[in-house]
């Protein structure tokens, strides 16, 4: 343990966040409560979420200090081709959203210890990750996907935040010293109307009302100066304009897909799996078996016709990855080709075929990691070399990995109702998300995964173990 001046932490993670949108909300004076509990007495940064940048996989990071990854949930939806299968895919497929969501905690790598784990006293509220917290600990265990479902046949999603922070103040009155909340509203408000709608920016000002109302009891208490508040978001949102249907445009170039929810199926070759529907795993079969992963040149050859350039063909396609041999990632756009490389002290990245593929311009050859956060922060793609080198190193990842172009996405099938809004790609309003806390931020550039071990720091806890975050108050 170490000297810390907070004895408890509140996690607020509002879903579906955007950076620009807070930013706009406080200086009109519409967040009067985060700005005067959270901004005042602390900082501010826009932080570069985890890619995928989706709900669920892109909530990792926070409370175990690795990427979606490395933590071998790669996706929202996914496909382990290392297990066997029978008469269906059933066993082999993943997918977070509705009840699949339960299987978080046990998917998670078994070496990773959560946040939950560091405190005598954890909760939960509406928490996609809840290992290390008990029956009574997770406050919405039983209720989670029944209120999940209310709001999604009613369009109500303000409710769920509403009772959020009921179960917020049961968790207050327990004395519990770290809580992680989230809240649904704003990503589903996005979704479903626009993520500038009426609708979706009175959720953030209900948020805010919610977090004046917990500050003053917790005034009342004598526990306000000593509570650390973290508030950020898991990715941003954009305007969808066009869908379209991967896993369709896959069987036109010969391919047999499986894709959800049509997982029940036998004699598929490919695999679709969309995660926020700005990005998609996509899984080869090699052979007769599943087992082994085709190189990055087979991967090209097979189908009706060259997959990665096929894929670029289409408008709504951006970015291709596809994995190297030795474990790094060649990526394609419209620009030109490049190749990056894990290095003992950060990354390589080097332009093989026309311009940069993500239009950086004049880039080292080789940097560390922090080094490739910084020369990339303010670009369309801010550290995209790194999280794409974390993601296609998880065993559940793609064998090409899909990033569509702002205002497209890659699923319409099966989205009940249908989402005006997307998230999960590699574009800089997806990857950009709000960050405040009541306490200093001494970095400059900051990840979402360097949230975990500062907020640890902040409350007198030390990391066990290894991650990929930076701890930057012991930095600092």
């Amino acid at each position: 343990m170490v000297k810390s001046p907070y004895k408890r932490c509140v996690f607020f993670l509002v879903d579906g966040a955007r950076a620009d949108v807070m930013q706009d909300l406080i200086k009109a004076g519409e967040l009067p409560a985060l700005q005067r509990f959270v901004l005042d007495r602390g900082d501010y940064r826009t932080a570069v979420t985890s890619f995928p940048s989706t709900t669920g996989p892109a909530h990792v990071p926070f409370l175990t200090g690795c990427t979606p990854g490395s933590s071998d949930l790669p996706g929202i939806r996914w496909f382990d081709r290392s297990k066997p299968h029978g008469f269906t895919h059933f066993s082999q497929s993943r997918s977070y959203v509705g009840p699949g969501g339960l299987y978080m905690d046990q998917d998670l790598r078994e070496d990773i210890r959560t946040i939950f784990e560091y405190f005598e006293q954890p909760a939960g509220v509406f928490s996609f990750l809840n290992r290390g917290l008990g029956i009574f600990e997770n406050q919405t265990l039983l209720a989670k996907n029944w209120y999940l479902l209310y709001a999604h046949l009613t369009g109500h999603w303000q409710a769920v935040d509403d009772a959020a922070w009921r179960y917020v103040d049961r968790a207050i009155d327990r004395e519990t010293d770290f809580l992680s909340v989230v809240f649904p509203a704003v990503d589903e408000y996005s979704h479903y109307t626009d993520p500038f709608s009426d609708d979706t920016l009175d959720a953030y000002r209900a948020f805010d009302r919610g977090l004046g109302r917990l500050a003053e009891r917790l005034n009342l208490k004598g526990r306000l100066d000593d509570t650390l508040f973290v508030v950020s978001s898991d990715h941003g949102l954009t305007t969808t304009h066009t869908h379209f249907e991967l896993w369709s445009f896959l069987d036109e170039l010969g391919f047999n897909t499986l894709y959800y929810p049509k997982i029940l199926r036998n004699g598929c070759n490919a695999a679709s799996m969309v995660s926020g529907n700005g990005m998609a795993h996509v899984y080869l079969k090699k052979g007769d078996t599943w087992a082994e992963r085709p190189s990055c040149d087979e991967v090209r050859a097979m189908g009706d016709t060259d997959l990665v350039e096929a894929l670029l063909s289409q408008e709504a396609i951006d970015l291709v990855a596809v994995r190297t041999h030795d474990q790094g990632v060649i990526v394609w756009s419209r620009r030109g080709v490049a190749e990056i490389q894990e290095t003992r002290n950060g990354l390589s990245y080097r332009v093989r075929e026309g311009k940069d593929p993500f239009g950086y311009g004049d880039m080292p050859v080789e940097m560390s990691q922090e080094q490739a956060l910084s020369a990339t922060f303010d670009t369309d793609y801010p550290d995209a070399p790194y999280q794409l080198l974390k993601v296609i190193g998880s065993s559940r990842s793609g064998d090409v990995i899909v990033s569509a172009r702002k205002g497209y996405d890659l699923r319409i099938r099966h989205e009940h109702p249908e989402h005006r809004a997307s998230h999960g790609s590699l574009h800089r309003d997806h990857m950009h998300v709000p960050l405040f806390m009541n306490s200093e931020i001494p970095a400059d550039h900051v990840r979402t995964v360097d949230l975990f071990p500062a907020m640890l720091s902040l409350t007198g806890h030390s990391v066990e173990g290894d991650i990929d975050g930076t701890d930057f108050v012991a930095a600092a």
